[in-house]
């Protein structure tokens, strides 16, 4: 999801003329998409309660994923909702497939006081696997605050989140049976990630250099061959790539009992040989109870043949 927010006017940079309620204190508009601009059919507009509630953040109480306080019907690419003061995340989701969501601050009962332009995409991390090691068998609950931007999981992912007992090995007994280890898709923004880290590869070495990278962080051979499983044979093809591994600033997973130690890398892939600096890899100690999750994401025009999951 791409995250922006404007103070300029209500429709900065449209072509159409729209006119706000009076009593609208919360006003913006919907971009991106697709390459052809904006998206045409905007199915649905969520109002949530909380500063962070885009970024997935417990926001407290029984409704820890953000309470919905509007849903404004939108007016081809606007939308419009009277609410009280306070600080909201706009969530969009598009017949395409699309979604987005950005943050607005509404500090008055002004008409538009809050003017908030929400720009969507439909870039997705691919096949995060999350692993669970407790010292003894322990029920875990397991949530993903961004759960809106979930599109695939298994075991289906409630709203409330798993719910599964863990052992030492690994192994998950969860409601729908036996699992190694929770997976999920999700879409992201790609403003998020970090560009500058990486390495320049041969596009047909390029999983295994993302495999040697995983070793060098401390990911267990098992983990390491469930990501060679899950893309031999579908890892994108192009004569160079660029690897940016992302450690920081990725979904919030909310683990209670928590572990002592969570080990995560995402890889963001993108076509080309690109100038990037030496990447500083972070020591995690795999001790006690320890988490471990992995996850690959393709800059178009890269597009893996086929997803596959794997699980248990």
């Amino acid at each position: 999801m791409l995250l922006s927010l404007l103070t300029t006017a209500c429709n900065p940079g449209s072509d159409t003329d729209y006119d706000y309620a009076e009593a609208s204190n919360l006003c913006g508009r919907v971009t991106g998409g697709s390459d052809m601009g904006t998206p045409t059919q905007v199915a649905v507009v969520e109002v949530l309660d909380g500063e962070v509630a885009c970024q997935g953040g417990d926001t407290g109480g029984p409704g820890w994923w953000g309470d919905v306080v509007a849903e404004p019907e939108p007016d081809g690419d606007f939308f419009e909702a009277t609410v009280p003061e306070g600080s909201y995340g706009v969530e969009v989701n598009t017949d395409e497939g699309f979604s987005g969501c950005a943050a607005a601050e509404v500090t008055s009962s002004a008409t538009c006081a809050a003017e908030v332009v929400v720009q969507v995409s439909n870039f997705t991390f691919d096949k995060p696997n999350l692993y669970l090691y407790p010292p003894a068998p322990t029920a875990l609950a397991v949530r993903l605050p961004a759960w809106r931007a979930i599109t695939e999981s298994d075991p289906r992912y409630p709203v409330d989140g798993w719910r599964v007992t863990a052992w030492p090995d690994g192994h998950l007994d969860t409601k729908v049976g036996d699992r190694d280890y929770l997976f999920y898709e999700m879409n992201w923004d790609l403003g998020r990630l970090q560009q500058e880290q990486g390495w320049c590869v041969p596009g047909p070495l390029a999983q295994l250099s993302i495999e040697a990278s995983m070793d060098e962080l401390g990911f267990l051979p098992a983990e390491i061959a469930d990501f060679a499983t899950a893309w031999d044979g579908d890892f994108p093809e192009t004569a160079w790539m660029t690897v940016y591994p992302q450690f920081d600033d990725l979904a919030i997973v909310n683990i209670d009992p928590a572990p002592d130690s969570f080990l995560r890398a995402w890889y963001y892939v993108a076509p080309g040989c690109r100038a990037v600096e030496p990447v500083d890899l972070p020591v995690v100690p795999r001790t006690g109870f320890h988490a471990a999750e992995w996850g690959v994401g393709f800059e178009p025009p890269l597009r893996a043949p086929g997803v596959v999951v794997h699980g248990g």
